[in-house]
């Protein structure tokens, strides 16, 4: 068990110490999965050889059942043939075997418990360290977004100020064709003055043509009465 919390504090102590120092966090992500795989193979590794233990233990306990038992028969067998004393050599053997099997039981049930324990805590190591790679990927894809809002938030200022400059763009465009329909006005209002000062100047032409005309006809009619 204290193996097992040894690891989850060296994990969490690395961990903060990582994410402290972190300049870039996607790599240090990353790299954290990378050592945390490296301490559940650690602890995997250690899992494995307290199995084999446990496991050796068990058979040495079950060989020397097993060796008391044959023995048991063999003392039987010898003292159905009448050979009494190789029965009681042969009881002696089994007791010998009894008592090593005795003194190993206890031993074996508790590397048993140590070895149940610690493949629990084995699995649950394991579980943390896929939710450990899920995530992962989950913490890369919320730093590439955030990423993409900082440009956005710098890019923002400047699609601000080209906004701003596009509409003084559009006004100073609407001041200009103002500017040009005021000077057409004015083009305008001065073509139609210049038509009507020629209109009255050819009127004038017209009437002045119809004075000397009126005179001169009149002129000729006071001859023409004066010879008669």
């Amino acid at each position: 068990m204290g193996f097992f919390a040894r690891i989850s504090d060296l994990l969490s102590a690395n961990v903060n110490d990582l994410l402290d120092r972190a300049e870039d966090p996607e790599k240090m992500v990353k790299l954290l999965v990378v050592e945390m795989e490296e301490h559940v193979e650690t602890a995997r590794q250690g899992v494995t050889k307290a199995i084999a233990g446990e496991k050796q233990l068990e058979t040495n306990l079950q060989k020397n059942r097993h060796e008391a038992e044959q023995w048991q028969a063999k003392a039987k067998s010898a003292l159905d043939r009448g050979d009494e004393d190789l029965a009681r050599k042969c009881l002696q053997r089994k007791k010998d075997f009894e008592r090593i099997a005795d003194s190993l039981l206890p031993q074996w049930e508790v590397a048993r418990r140590t070895s149940d324990a610690l493949k629990a805590d084995y699995r649950r190591l394991e579980e943390k360290l896929e939710e450990a790679r899920r995530k992962r990927d989950v913490l890369i894809a919320r730093k590439l977004a955030a990423e993409a809002q900082k440009e956005v938030a710098g890019v923002a200022p400047a699609i601000t100020k080209a906004q701003q400059s596009f509409s003084k763009f559009d006004r100073m465009e609407s001041k200009i064709e103002q500017m040009e329909a005021e000077a057409k006005a004015i083009l305008e209002l001065s073509t139609e003055h210049n038509d009507l000062g020629r209109e009255v100047e050819s009127l004038q032409r017209q009437a002045e043509v119809d004075d000397e005309l009126a005179a001169m006809k009149a002129e000729i009619k006071k001859a023409k009465e004066g010879n008669s």
